[in-house]
């Protein structure tokens, strides 16, 4: 099972070593899941104002995401974000097309308001948007 980390959920990971964000974390080391991002996704962790609102240095977030066995594929670029532009919020387009890129089964994300809706998860199917309980509910029953 491939599934695409949304930085909503490394982030609540970080912050919550027993929340569920965190459960996932534990299944990729176990190899019951790929756990994958993009250096997209990362840059948006590191940007400035963000890791100052969760309160941990860069230094701290860097060690999290070197020691948590994600795999960190390159960027997704403007021409990987072009045919998912008007589909999704545009600052959420990366995910899909990062999830489809890395040919995941899921995109994981805790974004309600923009990723997480009814009518996003139909759109891109088969990709599976979940939330992390969600996805620990599938996992678990596997």
């Amino acid at each position: 099972m491939k599934v695409f980390f949304d930085a909503s959920v490394i982030i609540a990971a970080l912050l919550s070593p027993n929340g569920g964000s965190a459960q996932l974390f534990k299944y990729i080391t176990l190899k019951k899941i790929i756990g994958i991002t993009s250096q997209t996704v990362i840059e948006e962790i590191l940007e400035e104002e963000k890791f100052i609102k969760i309160s941990k240095s860069r230094e701290e977030i860097e060690k999290f995401i070197a020691g948590s066995g994600l795999i960190v594929r390159k960027s997704v670029g403007e021409t990987d974000i072009e045919k998912y532009r008007y589909s999704i919020d545009i600052e959420d387009a990366h995910l899909v097309a990062g999830a489809n890129l890395t040919k995941c089964d899921y995109l994981v994300s805790l974004d309600q308001k923009h990723v997480l809706r009814q009518d996003i998860k139909e759109q891109f199917l088969p990709l599976k948007i979940v939330s992390p309980g969600d996805l620990l509910e599938i996992i678990v029953s596997t």
